[in-house]
C-alpha cells in the first residue's frame, strides 16, 4: 500500500501542479516508485509538464471516471497509467475541454484510494486543483498522510492560502509551501508563516530558467536551484515512517514490505 501525497492551492496558478510534478520527480530520483496523478476537475495540465506520447493522452483519468466510482480498483488505474520512467508512473487528467462534471468528489477519492494499491507503488503524488469547499481537493486531502497547499509569499497568496486550510477543516498533515520565493525574500515567508499561523514547510524558488529549461526537456527539474529545492523539501515532507499508510490504519490491513519497485 503506498503513501498519498496531496498537492493543491487555494488559487488558480500559485504554481501547486509545478510542485506536485517536482516533488514526485525528486522521489523518484531518490529510488522511491511513484505514480503521479492528475485529478483536476477543471481540466489538469500535468501532462504539459511532460513528455508524454498520444497513447498515454488517450488514457488516464477520463475512462476511469466514465467507469463510476464503484467500478475503480488498482486494476483500472494501473492500465490507465503511464511509466514515464523508471519508478514513474503518470495518469493523465481529463483535458480542459471535456472537464465539466466529469470528474466527481466519489471518483476522485475512488482514484486516489485504488492508486494508494497499486503493486510496486510507493508514494502517490495527487494534484486535485484548487482546495475549496465541497471540491475534489477537500475530499481526497483528508486521505493523504502528507497535503500540501502551494502558495504565494505575498498578501493575496496568504488570504488563498487560509481560506484553503479553512476548506480542509481538521485535517492533520497539511502544510503550506511558498512557491515563486525570490533571493532575499526570507522576511516574505517569515511574515507568510506569521498570517498562518504555521509554519512554512519549505521554500521552491523562482527561477524562470531552470522551469522553462524542465518543460523543454519535459522532464521534473533534476538540477540547479528548482531541483535542489525540490530535493530537500521531498527529504523534509517524506510521509514513509514506521506507521502504515493512513487507510491501511483506518481498516486494520497490514502493509506486506519490499512491494517490487514499477519500472518503465
Amino acid at each position: 500500500m503506498g503513501w498519498l501525497v496531496v498537492v493543491t492551492g487555494g488559487k488558480g496558478g500559485p504554481g501547486a501542479t509545478t510542485l506536485a510534478v517536482g516533488l514526485a520527480g525528486a522521489w523518484t530520483a531518490a529510488g522511491r516508485p511513484v505514480l503521479l496523478v492528475d485529478a483536476d476537475p477543471a481540466g489538469g495540465d500535468v501532462a504539459a509538464h511532460l513528455v508524454v506520447g498520444s497513447e498515454a493522452l488517450r488514457r488516464g483519468v477520463a475512462p476511469l471516471a466514465a467507469l463510476g466510482a464503484a467500478r475503480i480498483d488498482p486494476a483500472a488505474v494501473l492500465a490507465e497509467s503511464t511509466a514515464l520512467a523508471p519508478g514513474l508512473r503518470v495518469l493523465v487528467g481529463v483535458h480542459r475541454a471535456d472537464a465539466g462534471g466529469l470528474l466527481s468528489r466519489p471518483v476522485g477519492v475512488a482514484i486516489a484510494e485504488a492508486a494508494c494499491r497499486v503493486p510496486g507503488v510507493e508514494l502517490v503524488v495527487v494534484d486535485p486543483g484548487r482546495l475549496l469547499p465541497g471540491s475534489v481537493a477537500a475530499a481526497v486531502v483528508g486521505l493523504a498522510e502528507v497535503g500540501v497547499i502551494a502558495v504565494r509569499a505575498d498578501v493575496p497568496g496568504a488570504l488563498a492560502a487560509q481560506r484553503a486550510f479553512d476548506a480542509a477543516g481538521d485535517v492533520e498533515g497539511l502544510w503550506p509551501v511558498a512557491v515563486g520565493v525570490r533571493r532575499r525574500s526570507a522576511a516574505d515567508v517569515a511574515e507568510l508563516a506569521e498570517a498562518l499561523g504555521r509554519p512554512v514547510a519549505g521554500v521552491v524558488p523562482a527561477d524562470p530558467r531552470g522551469r522553462r529549461r524542465a518543460l523543454e526537456m519535459g522532464q521534473p527539474p533534476g538540477g540547479g536551484r528548482l531541483g535542489r529545492a525540490y530535493a530537500a523539501l521531498a527529504t523534509r515532507l517524506d510521509p514513509v515512517g514506521s506507521r502504515a499508510p493512513r487507510r491501511a490504519r483506518a481498516a486494520d490491513e497490514p502493509v506486506e514490505p519490499g512491494a517490487e519497485v514499477a519500472s518503465a
